[in-house]
């Protein structure tokens, strides 16, 4: 796990889990940022690889 400022990024290798880690990344990343949870993005970066960033307003 890397936090950089606004966004986080995971590496998630159980499937089973990928639902339950995101959403509590995307409380974390919101919660950080003081940015509501719908300005916060999830993107996959790569092989079982997320980043969760809040976008600009």
């Amino acid at each position: 796990m890397n936090f950089e400022s606004n966004s986080l990024t995971l590496k998630i290798w159980d499937r089973s889990t990928i639902d339950h880690t995101l959403e509590m990344a995307i409380t974390h990343v919101s919660t950080k940022s003081n940015a509501p949870r719908d300005l916060v993005k999830v993107t996959r970066s790569g092989p079982n690889q997320f980043t969760v960033s809040v976008t600009e307003a």
